[in-house]
């Protein structure tokens, strides 16, 4: 289910509606049958087919994991907690690599040894289909059995809560990913109902429906031609492009994760922040602060300082930077584009630590003039490979490139639609930003009889078309 879909938006008012209705004691229950009905709908409704291949593969990998937490928690030996954890950890990424890069390797081992079509052959015989979310809730589950081995959760955890701890439908798909503190309190302590999360959650699900169904989808509507022809597009059209997938991805991701958070507030859960405006960055690193926040502490906290982090020699953590890049933009897709890309960011984040840093009017705040002069130079990187990420094949970024530069008859792209929508995304990155703007409103009613109808417009949009979310896919 879409959350920007009508059959989602029936499925939440009932499970919301018994929720709330019911007795505290069913409320575990009825979150727990609903991420089930939820996450089991995929195959049903993707796939036509009854057979919850997906869900059977998600429980199954819960179950696993449950196993082996169970045996962390029943041993006193520090071995055996190792052990137990890493036939956990070798399980998920197994399960991870099997699905998502099968065919990845298939291919590199058919360059390695002659065999130039392998790939296509293995697409042929086995016609694995990627589970959705696998990627998330794989990190989730890693990151709940690493803290429990660190001593950082100290409360023995039943199936029950365990699985409501990974399967939670706000957030199973695409996030944020989450850490036992930020879910498991609430769960122990009762679900209560208050009034206060209403309008909050409410807003929150508003305002990143507006991103995703009013602005990312608009953009995709008018770029996804350019990106699926390249090499007929030239000039402006390429930059639009460019600029407008930045938009895009912003959009798209930026709203689930608010309409994940509203959800979760709903339900009266606190699910962390995903982003922080993060085209207001004045430093390369900065932008993974403030850019798919959870992945980035996952990756820091679970691959970053356990390599070393800034404890070694420069030069090791300079690696490590790489290294850690590298493997956030692989988590992203078994495609060399995704690679590149994390190898990119990693070089640049490693070159701001070892030079740039060096100069204080980089490292310093500064004043205006040097925030927009720093702004310009990480957000030009960030458009020089913002394509990267979205192209399937490096040659379409060689046309992309070639043609930016070249004038030449190209089809006629929709530029004042997309100034429309230019405006809008900085209202609403601004908002992100400064969430605090909105409390500085004396008069709301106005503001909010807007936000209404921008609301409206975008919930009648999502009646005529349901676009999947782009992190979906990851």
């Amino acid at each position: 289910m879409l959350f920007n879909s009508f059959i989602f938006l029936i499925f939440f008012i009932v499970l919301y509606l018994l929720y709330h209705t019911l007795h505290e004691r069913y409320k575990k229950s009825i979150l727990l049958i609903g991420s089930i009905i939820f996450y089991g709908a995929w195959d049903y409704l993707n796939f036509e087919t009854l057979i919850p291949r997906f869900l059977l593969l998600f429980l199954f990998t819960i179950y696993i994991n449950f196993l082996c937490l169970k045996g962390m928690e029943n041993t006193e030996s520090r071995t055996k907690k190792k052990l137990f954890l890493s036939l956990a950890v070798i399980y998920d990424v197994s399960n991870l690599m099997f699905f998502k890069y099968f065919y990845f390797f298939a291919g590199v081992l058919g360059h390695i040894i002659g065999i130039e079509d392998l790939e296509k052959v293995t697409r042929d015989k086995f016609h694995i289909i990627l589970p959705i979310g696998i990627s998330f809730y794989t990190f989730q589950i890693i990151a709940y059995l690493v803290d429990y081995y660190r001593g950082q959760i100290k409360e023995k955890t039943t199936l029950t809560d365990f699985s409501l701890f990974i399967l939670f439908f706000p957030q199973q798909i695409a996030g944020p990913i989450l850490r036992s503190t930020e879910f498991m309190p609430a769960l122990r302590t009762g679900l209560q109902f208050t009034e206060e999360r209403v309008v909050p959650g409410l807003g929150l699900v508003g305002l990143g429906l507006i991103k995703k169904v009013l602005l990312a989808d608009s953009i995709a509507e008018i770029i996804n031609p350019i990106y699926a022809s390249p090499g007929s597009y030239h000039g402006m059209a390429i930059v639009a492009a460019t600029i407008g997938f930045s938009i895009q991805i912003w959009g798209d991701f930026s709203g689930y994760s608010d309409i994940a958070r509203g959800l979760g507030h709903l339900l009266g859960f606190d699910l962390p922040k995903n982003f922080t405006g993060p085209y207001f960055s004045t430093g390369f690193a900065e932008v993974w602060v403030r850019w798919h926040i959870t992945l980035s502490r996952f990756l820091r906290d679970y691959l970053y300082i356990p390599l070393g982090g800034n404890r070694v020699s420069p030069w090791r953590s300079y690696l490590n930077s790489v290294l850690t890049m590298l493997i956030a933009g692989f988590w992203h897709g078994a495609n060399w584009t995704f690679v590149i890309w994390g190898g990119l960011w990693g070089v640049m984040i490693a070159l701001e630590r070892s030079v740039l840093d060096r100069f204080s009017w980089w490292k310093e705040t500064g004043g205006i003039l040097s925030i927009i002069i720093k702004m310009f130079i990480v957000h030009s990187f960030w458009l020089i490979c913002a394509p990267i990420f979205r192209i399937s094949k490096i040659s379409d970024y060689s046309d992309m490139l070639y043609n930016v530069f070249h004038t030449g008859s190209s089809p006629k792209v929709n530029f004042e639609t997309l100034s429309y929508l230019f405006l809008l995304f900085l209202i609403l990155h601004y908002i992100e930003y400064k969430p605090e703007v909105l409390e500085k409103i004396k008069r709301p009613l106005p503001y909010i009889l807007v936000g209404a109808f921008i609301l409206f417009f975008a919930l009648t949009s999502f009646a005529s078309r349901s676009v999947k979310f782009y992190y979906f896919q990851f």
